[in-house]
């Protein structure tokens, strides 16, 4: 019993300190309030400004391929070695890890690209630019089963090509 009561006045105690941050907090969300509209405002205005040199971006890119591909372990080093040499060079290829887009300063248009896949069906995608529109494409399961299953290159080749070269 000495104990039970021994372990409440410690926890109590632990508790007193963390009591202070309390009124602390509030004071902070009081003075914060008068900024949520500058914070709304400017957030706003950097979406519109970042919308505009999107559509910007996909009018200079117009006819402009690409795919994705990412760092998954059982096709990174497929990718790597067979199927991207016999891509055309006109094809821009961009490597995904995790959640990021390594593309240097047009990473954030590329990473919106990517971010607007409406069918997510799965690594590499094949993406192309016609009139300011993104068209999209996986070849996940054609592309596992050519992988897994030893087969030749060309089917995947001739449908990603097939891909690009449609208007």
């Amino acid at each position: 019993m000495l104990r039970t009561l021994e372990n409440l006045r410690q926890k109590i105690a632990d508790n007193a300190e963390l009591l202070w941050l309390l009124p602390l907090f509030f004071v902070l969300l009081i003075l914060a309030i008068p900024a949520l509209p500058f914070i709304f405002i400017y957030a706003h205005l950097s979406d519109k400004k970042f919308q505009k040199d999107y559509k910007e971006y996909l009018a200079r890119m117009n006819g402009t391929c690409f795919f994705y591909y990412n760092n998954r372990k059982s096709s990174f080093a497929y990718i790597r070695e067979f199927l991207l040499p016999a891509l055309p060079p006109s094809i821009q290829v961009v490597f995904v890890e995790r959640r990021e887009v390594d593309a240097g300063p047009d990473g954030k248009y590329l990473a919106k690209m990517l971010g607007d896949v409406k069918e997510r069906k799965g690594f590499p995608y094949l993406l192309k630019i016609v009139d300011g529109q993104v068209l999209e494409c996986s070849v996940n399961n054609q592309f596992y089963s050519i992988m897994i299953g030893r087969k030749p290159l060309s089917p995947l080749l001739d449908r990603i090509n097939a891909f690009y070269n449609a208007t």
